[in-house]
């Protein structure tokens, strides 16, 4: 399977188009995350475009880019707050990150299951996972003009089911992207309106148009469990040979 190494993401989303495609995003993910406060905001896979906004609101941003990927220096100007890793084996201590923006990381994962594994056990009690991949059922999976059109695609049910399944608990879902994979300049003239009435027709939808899928997911303790609690069944009646413990007392 091919996967968009660094250089192409970087070349990606140094073109017109790719900026043009990283604000609309960007916007769906600050309807998510309007502010990050004092948290620890992790990102993954190569989202270095998507938690630049958060530099001027919190100084506890790093970036984490898969070992197949390749990683790049980020910020420019700056101290370097990249670091590669192997997706399944995070180089942070347990529940010590506040909020994890995953993208363009699910979709060319290696051990997808395992990576996710690792994020509930960096992630802090109530943290949150917000996880953007392409929509299955969009024209960006299947166009090359784009990132989004190489990997796995997920439709939102797929991604509430794996996430389920690591434990995590679905807080919010919801899709972007809703232009055609087109680079003709006068229908980006028209992007954000269209955004705006794609969000409106997704929630009756399903996340079915738009290019990429979101959704966001928490970490909480009590979904650990798997297995149900089985109760311990009471013995309704008498055991043959018994009798109470007290009875040679009450005589």
């Amino acid at each position: 399977m091919y996967t968009p190494d660094i250089i192409n993401l970087r070349n990606f989303y140094a073109t017109g188009f790719g900026e043009s495609v990283r604000s609309l995003i960007a916007d769906a993910v600050l309807q998510f995350w309007p502010t990050t406060g004092s948290d620890i905001v992790l990102g993954m896979g190569y989202a270095t475009p998507y938690i630049e906004p958060y530099m001027e609101q919190s100084a506890n941003l790093v970036a984490c880019m898969p070992a197949q990927q390749g990683a790049i220096y980020w910020p420019h100007g700056g101290d370097n707050l990249v670091l590669i890793a192997h997706e399944s084996e995070l180089p942070f201590a347990e529940s010590s990150i506040n909020r994890v923006l995953l993208i363009h990381g699910m979709e060319n994962s290696e051990q997808l299951s395992w990576m996710i594994n690792e994020i509930w056990r960096v992630l802090t009690p109530n943290g949150k996972l917000l996880a953007i991949a392409p929509n299955r059922h969009s024209l960006w999976s299947r166009s090359s003009r784009s990132p989004f059109g190489y990997g796995r695609p997920f439709s939102i049910s797929q991604m509430r089911d794996l996430l389920t399944e690591q434990h995590f608990t679905i807080t919010n879902t919801s899709s972007a992207l809703f232009m055609p994979p087109t680079r003709i300049k006068f229908l980006w003239r028209i992007a954000e309106k269209l955004e705006k009435v794609g969000r409106f027709v997704c929630r009756f939808l399903g996340g079915f148009l738009g290019g990429v899928v979101l959704v966001e997911a928490e970490k909480q303790i009590y979904s650990s469990i798997r297995q149900p609690v089985v109760e311990a069944k009471k013995y309704r009646g008498a055991i043959i040979g018994t009798r109470p413990a007290m009875t040679k007392f009450l005589r």
